[in-house]
């Protein structure tokens, strides 16, 4: 479990490109950010501190 370096709260992953149905459903379920289709710099996303970061 990666955590924020602000607020120490559990950071969610960050899917970036088209997701397959397993990846949209966690998305739905919270479970993951579903980004971009292109490549970026973040991989982390703190919900409580609205960041994204590179972990």
């Amino acid at each position: 479990m990666k955590t924020c370096p602000k607020c120490k709260r559990e950071l969610k992953k960050v899917f970036h490109g088209e997701p397959d149905d397993e990846l949209a459903i966690e998305s739905m379920n919270g479970e993951i950010i579903i980004g971009n289709c292109c490549e970026s710099n973040y991989n982390y996303y703190c919900e409580y501190c609205d960041e994204f970061f590179i972990i």
